[in-house]
C-alpha cells in the first residue's frame, strides 16, 4: 500500500506542475498577444506618418515650382 500511497502522490505533484505550467503558458501566450497588438498599433502608425509625409512633399514641392514660376 505505501506503493500506492506514493505513486498518487508523485501523479498528483505532477498534476500540479502540469497546472503551473498551463498558468505560465496562458500568462506568456496573453503577454505575445499583447506584444503583437502593440506592433500592429506602431505598424498602423507608421502607415499614417508615410501617407502624411508623401502629402507633405507633394505640397513642398508644388510650392517650389510656383516660386520658380515667379
Amino acid at each position: 500500500r505505501p506503493m500506492a500511497r506514493s505513486l498518487e502522490a508523485s501523479v498528483q505533484r505532477l498534476a500540479g506542475a502540469l497546472d503551473a505550467l498551463e498558468s505560465r503558458l496562458e500568462a506568456r501566450v496573453a503577454e505575445l498577444g499583447a506584444k503583437s497588438d502593440a506592433i500592429e498599433a506602431a505598424r498602423s502608425k507608421a502607415q499614417v506618418a508615410k501617407s502624411q509625409a508623401a502629402a507633405a512633399a507633394e505640397d513642398l514641392a508644388d510650392a517650389i515650382r510656383d516660386l520658380k514660376s515667379l
